[in-house]
């Protein structure tokens, strides 16, 4: 049994009899050299650090490299996946869109750069403000002249 370390994307996904193949380069925890493993998709489940796995060796890599593929232990309980590459919650997904709504708007309008991340800043603020109650007067001079 080996311990995922890292693990990263390296390559455009490829089409095997299998369907899409997405290519990573793995670290496991005591091995110094890097293994090669496809997944079935961009986030394949042993794809978190700390994934308990056992490795099945599939050869060698066009370029030397060790190839492999992983394995679920049987009764091996697995790390959570709360990693970041994994989906964005809905509401910080509208918050992430928001945010860069307010900065083209603020790059727009705002004049040179520290105009523009003053303007995005107060921008900003007033969203959230807005947030928290929606009904109330949020506006300013700033803002009306920004839109």
């Amino acid at each position: 049994m080996d311990t995922i370390k890292s693990f990263e994307r390296f390559s455009d996904p490829w089409e095997s009899k299998y369907g899409t193949m997405y290519p990573f380069a793995v670290v496991l925890e005591g091995s110094p050299d890097t293994v090669f493993a496809n997944g079935t998709s961009e986030s394949p489940w042993w794809a978190t650090v700390g994934s308990i796995v056992e490795t099945v060796d599939k050869g060698q890599t066009k370029t030397g490299k060790r190839k492999v593929s992983f394995t679920k232990p049987e009764g091996v309980e697995q790390p959570p996946r709360d990693a970041p590459h994994l989906k964005v919650k809905k509401s910080a997904r509208d918050e992430i869109i928001s945010l860069a709504m307010i900065f083209k708007i603020a790059a727009e309008r705002g004049g040179d750069a520290t105009a523009s991340l003053i303007l995005a800043r107060e921008l900003w603020d007033s969203f959230q403000e807005f947030q928290e109650s929606p009904t109330s007067d949020t506006s300013s001079s700033l803002e009306e002249g920004a839109f």
